[in-house]
């Protein structure tokens, strides 16, 4: 099987890298020039509104996206283009009906929406805003077919199209004195049409133009496969409404309607730059290009001991990672927040306390992730549902613990929840058949490098040194250490992604 042996993942890797390397520095600096650019009142509203694209992509998700991740790998590996063509066609155009529908009702009643999360003086950037929740969406869902099928560079090309645009953008209003949020609106909703017609075109060459198996016929397909198809639908779509208000999206929007504009605005930029740190981790960054290799793999070998160990050496590459920025945010935080945002939002180290918080969280967050891919590839979704439920309700947490903490409340009530329910699945899936068993040797590696790379840190800062020196020797401190401890197992997780070939190829 070609599709996704080891020469295709070698591909896919390097047009990932080369785009999410242009993506990463375009994106970065179009962020700073949208902090940088509005005001403080103008960014606690952006910072409000763009969690609404998560918002919808759960409430009219349906479980589509789940039977795209699932099923299109096994589909495209065995050359049966007729039934994936008439399974994407009914799939994503339902979706777009429900979409447009749910976008139009909420835009008739923006003014009383947009109320009830603090942006009632924002009522024409909110309804523009629902323009580029369309189509970035839309992009989401387009973004997961072209995984599934290892086609990075398009995903990669569409994703750098919008970030560059944005910075050209940024740049323009900027020369024009007309940075404001409504034209920061319209500037993103412009980039995303574009990065939906790249899409569109990419999987239009990829999977419209070959020619389908022979003995490809979609209503045998699908008649065999519909119970189990509409089960993993129902369980998918399940598990996600009930994790939507966990974590960052309604952490937004409650913050929007309790929160002060400064303190929005300072929630809202630590918030950007995790969400912005978490996409770029390996787990989040790799789980594309992972998700349909070990799918594959699975499907074909039914070994699921050797998946999970997979799954298991990437969530510890991206647990090291985020112990290093970990350690050195919570030595020179505040300093470097004070440059990144020009000094609007460093007050008191109050940023910089909320993202170490929040860099805590993705240590659990990602581990879920891994938990979710391993559910989702034995079709176990169900085990997901109730833990999610529990999830949901440490919002409750985070609004009580609000008076005394700040915004700091919601990730420590959240990181508290996922712990323990990680704890949970990892049960529920042993209990189905499916264990998953944590490398606690690889963790305490990981921890003595946060401890030894924190210590050296602080050392600099005893002896009387300046952050602009603290901050590069705490950095090569830990790379040293990283290079010595996990090198040579994450150079051995690139080599078994690329190497391993399936029984059919």
């Amino acid at each position: 099987m070609t599709q996704y042996g080891h020469e295709r993942v070698k591909r896919g890797i390097i047009n990932f890298l080369v785009g999410k390397g242009v993506s990463a520095v375009s994106g970065f600096f179009a962020m700073l020039l949208v902090v940088h650019g509005l005001s403080i009142a103008d960014f606690a509203a952006y910072s409000v509104v763009v969690a609404l694209v998560e918002v919808f992509n759960a409430i009219t998700g349906f479980g589509f996206t789940h039977i795209i991740l699932r099923y299109v790998p096994e589909l495209y590996a065995n050359s049966r283009f007729h039934t994936l063509r008439a399974t994407l066609s009914f799939l994503f155009g339902v979706r777009t009906i429900i979409l447009i529908v749910a976008l139009g009702t909420v835009w008739f009643f923006s003014h009383r929406v947009s109320a009830w999360i603090g942006l009632e003086h924002f009522i024409p950037e909110f309804q523009a805003f629902l323009v580029v929740v369309g189509f970035r969406s839309s992009n989401q869902f387009l973004t997961q077919i072209l995984e599934s099928t290892l086609h990075q560079g398009v995903v990669q090309s569409a994703n750098s199209l919008v970030n560059i645009g944005r910075c050209i953008g940024m740049v323009w209003l900027g020369s024009e004195a007309s940075v404001n949020l409504l034209n920061v609106v319209w500037l993103e909703a412009f980039c995303e049409v574009l990065s939906t017609i790249v899409m569109l075109a990419g999987i239009f060459s990829v999977i419209w133009l070959n020619r389908s198996n022979p003995d490809d016929t979609h209503s045998h397909w699908y008649q065999s496969n519909r119970q189990q198809l509409i089960r993993f639908a129902t369980f998918a779509y399940l598990q996600h409404l009930a994790t939507l208000p966990f974590g960052g999206t309604i952490n937004r929007l409650v913050g929007g309607a309790m929160l002060g504009e400064q303190a929005m605005a300072t929630f809202g930029f630590a918030q950007s730059l995790y969400e912005y740190v978490k996409r770029y981790l390996p787990t989040q960054l790799l789980i594309g290009l992972i998700r349909p290799v070990i799918v594959a793999r699975y499907t074909t070998t039914g070994s699921f001991s050797s998946v999970a160990k997979l799954c298991e050496q990437f969530y510890q590459v991206n647990f090291a990672l985020l112990a290093g920025l970990l350690a050195i945010f919570w030595v020179d935080g505040e300093s470097i927040m004070t440059v990144i945002s020009a000094g609007k939002y460093a007050e008191s180290g109050t940023s910089a306390m909320i993202l170490c918080a929040l860099l805590m969280f993705i240590v659990f967050e990602t581990q879920r992730l891994v938990l979710e891919l391993l559910a989702q590839m034995v079709e176990h979704y169900e085990v997901m549902v109730l833990s999610n439920l529990i999830l949901s309700f440490s919002v409750f947490g985070g609004i009580a613990a609000i008076p005394w903490l700040g915004a700091i409340a919601f990730p420590l009530a959240n990181s508290l929840a996922i712990f323990l329910t990680n704890i949970w699945v990892m049960f529920q899936l042993s209990s189905l058949g499916y264990p998953y068993q944590h490398d606690w040797r690889a963790t305490f590696y990981t921890l003595l490098i946060f401890l030894l790379t924190i210590a050296v840190g602080k050392l600099c800062q005893y002896a009387g040194y300046d952050w602009i020196v603290t901050l590069p020797i705490t950095m090569v401190w830990f790379i040293l250490l990283f290079l010595r401890l996990k090198w040579e197992p994450s150079l051995g997780l690139i080599k078994d992604l690329i190497g391993k070939k399936l029984n059919q190829e």
